[in-house]
């Protein structure tokens, strides 16, 4: 399967690339050349790129459309064809709205949204032709009252709405759009928080299972959904997020 994972050189991103890259051809994208670099490297020091499988990267600026579109065409060059795209590209900004700039929030509406909002708009030519498939990244902060979290809530609960609606535009062409939707994650972009042993143990509690989450516990569920045999599954909004949006 070819695959692009945009977003690929982070926590979950290089998570998913690793797992990915044992039995599939990925295409990764990032904001930092180097760090596809050093990704590549790293996967090709452990033995995890087999099986005559290729893998490569790109810059892409989620937040841009013209970007966006210029990074889609670079993978589907490289790759000859696109099966799937994962956009793990996402932020994290805990504010209340009254503290919250107009700045402030059209940075988490773009790097949240649009690059979703983009990954459809310029995925769909190469999708159309494999039947391919979507995976977003929502966040189950959209699901459940969060102090707080006004902007990144109203982003990720935009993007379970445009995986919905789009799930139901692109359906005859056979493309699936599915997201996830994460609890708190271990990565370097909430490391403020869990670097900070107060807000950690205020978070562990605030999950039912009673911990956090890891990249990995990604992995099986993504797996999945890409799965050419779970081509009756769209429209999704799965949560993994140790029971944050529904236990109490």
């Amino acid at each position: 399967m070819n695959i692009v994972v945009v977003g690929g050189t982070g926590g979950i991103g290089s998570a998913l690339v690793r797992e990915l890259s044992l039995e599939n051809n990925i295409f990764i994208g990032s904001r930092i050349k180097t760090n596809i670099d050093n990704l590549i490297t790293n996967l090709s020091l452990t033995n995890n790129i087999k099986n005559n499988n290729i893998i490569s990267g790109d810059l892409v600026d989620a937040q841009s459309f013209d970007s966006m579109k210029l990074f889609l065409s670079s993978a589907n060059n490289f790759l000859g064809s696109i099966d799937c795209i994962i956009n793990c590209v996402g932020s994290v900004l805990l504010k209340p709205a009254h503290l919250t700039s107009e700045d402030d929030l059209d940075a988490v509406i773009k790097t949240n949204l649009y690059s979703c909002f983009s990954v459809l708009k310029y995925g769909f030519k190469y999708l159309k032709k494999t039947e391919g498939s979507i995976v977003f990244f929502s966040s189950a902060a959209s699901k459940v009252g969060l102090k707080n979290h006004e902007a990144i809530s109203s982003a990720k609960a935009a993007v379970s709405a445009l995986a919905l609606s789009g799930a139901s535009t692109y359906a005859k062409y056979n493309i699936r759009i599915n997201a996830i939707a994460p609890g708190l994650v271990e990565t370097p972009l909430t490391q403020h928080i869990t670097s900070n042993d107060m807000s950690l143990d205020y978070s562990k509690k605030l999950h039912g299972l009673g911990r956090i989450g890891n990249p990995d516990n990604f992995i099986p569920i993504i797996k999945a959904l890409i799965d050419k045999r779970s081509d009756w599954i769209t429209g999704q909004t799965f949560s993994v997020d140790g029971g944050l949006s529904n236990i109490k």
